[in-house]
């Protein structure tokens, strides 16, 4: 009769708690499952998606990226390169580009703001336009 009260037990028990909180053993990982390094992630806050810049005026490009040192910072237009605003420079969140005047006017605008040491790691602005 007690095996039969240990099966029952274990039959409802296990669907609400795991292995190690009925028998034990805790000192294992909750997971195997290791989760992604937010570390290493760029976060642009500045410029905000859809904002409207002209010819001569000053962005300020802002990003996080705390454990980046240097960062690169690129134009694009759409998902085509157009120019380097600023090379492996000091990571310090925030980088000053005024437009110059020769860039051609688009709705479709963003920045790649990516890692100097390591390009895999990089995030793109919400699009802006240039009028």
């Amino acid at each position: 009769m007690n095996s039969i009260r240990i099966i029952l037990f274990l039959l409802f028990a296990l669907p609400f708690a795991g292995c190690r909180q009925i028998f034990g053993d805790r000192e294992g990982p909750e997971s195997i499952v290791q989760p992604p390094d937010e570390a290493v992630k760029i976060i642009i806050t500045s410029p905000e998606h859809g904002s409207i810049w002209k010819k001569g005026d000053v962005i300020k490009i802002k990003w996080i990226a705390p454990t980046i040192e240097n960062i690169n910072i690129q134009l694009y237009k759409k998902s085509t390169y157009k120019l380097t605003i600023a090379g492996n420079i000091e990571n310090n969140g925030i980088y000053e580009w005024v437009i110059p005047d020769n860039i051609a006017f688009s709705n479709h605008y963003l920045f790649k703001v990516s890692n100097q040491k390591k390009s895999s790691v990089y995030n793109y602005s919400g699009t802006f336009a240039i009028q």
